[in-house]
């Protein structure tokens, strides 16, 4: 399968080189010519069992978009629009287009597009090393699933490809309830551990950090059920499972502060603050966190 995909940061690096040592035809579009070429169509990803380096496709020309049969939009969720605006001209009436991105900010602009767009989540683990070189931190699902499920179309084949490719993925109906599940989970840990400055896990042993985190995943339950989302038995819960299991984790908005980056803090905890305001629900614990992320961002990178 003709298989584009957007932005060259760790989940792109991870998509793009399982899929094209899986044997697909990938390309990797970067809106940076010189980033690109100096990638010399070759990505490394780094693993437990030492670095491969993997031939495949890489530019900066959006017309590679024609022949696609499936465009995967890796950017991150503040980058989306631009994202969408540069692929919509050139994207054919039978191309599906996945979003991979954390939070939630980014659902209503797949949710207003026409075409065979889709929203993904995914526990696989990636860590940007540098330009072109990724480490895969581990394995997890990846979940697929239409915005607008009316037009008879199915994910099957693409989460086939992906399994065949060693990226474990399954079509998922209610794509926002899974949406929202991770949505939790980063809005109890990825603030936290910017604030801490810390691994994942050293949320659970700082006492003032554990009980913030509880109410950081209480007051967005209280948004999600308000707004009529499924968010499984027992979120919070499930939010401290993960934070241990991932306990020696560089959390993915800590590794954005670390290289200077722009964090998805406005995506996650900010974007349950902003639909809290719609169901008159209080989260100060949340609004507070957006505030603090800030104050430390900014100034990482002005």
């Amino acid at each position: 399968m003709n298989i584009v995909v957007i932005g060259p940061g760790a989940l792109g690096l991870l998509f793009a080189g399982r899929l094209a040592a899986g044997g697909q035809a990938v390309t990797l579009l970067d809106h940076n010519q010189q980033r690109a070429a100096s990638l010399k169509n070759c990505i490394h990803l780094h693993d437990g069992s030492g670095t491969s380096s993997i031939p495949l496709s890489i530019s900066a020309d959006p017309a590679s978009l024609n022949a696609a049969k499936l465009i995967l939009v890796c950017v991150k969720s503040h980058q989306v629009q631009n994202a969408l605006a540069t692929i919509l001209p050139y994207i054919q009436p039978t191309t599906v287009v996945i979003g991979l991105q954390n939070g939630i900010a980014h659902v209503p602009l797949f949710q207003a597009q026409t075409g065979l767009f889709a929203l993904g989540v995914t526990a696989m683990g990636a860590t940007l090393l540098e330009p072109g070189h990724v480490r895969h931190g581990g394995n997890g699902p990846t979940f697929i699933g239409f915005t607008n499920a009316t037009h008879g179309h199915t994910l099957a084949d693409v989460a086939e490809i992906f399994s065949s490719c060693q990226l474990p993925a399954e079509v998922e109906n209610d794509i926002l309830s899974r949406l929202w599940r991770k949505l939790l989970i980063n809005c109890g840990i990825n603030g936290l551990s910017v604030i801490y400055d810390c691994p994942n896990g050293m949320l659970l042993t700082i006492p003032e950090a554990r009980e913030r985190l509880i109410l950081l995943v209480s007051e967005a339950i209280a948004v999600a059920k308000a707004m009529g989302i499924e968010v499984g038995d027992d979120p919070l819960a499930q939010t401290l499972e993960v934070c241990q299991a991932t306990a020696a984790n560089i959390s993915s908005m800590l590794q954005d502060v670390r290289a200077r980056r722009a964090t998805e803090i406005h995506a996650i905890n900010g974007a349950v603050c902003k639909l809290a305001i719609t169901k008159n629900i209080a989260t100060p614990e949340n609004d507070l966190l957006v505030q603090e992320v800030l104050a430390v961002e900014k100034p990482r990178i002005q």
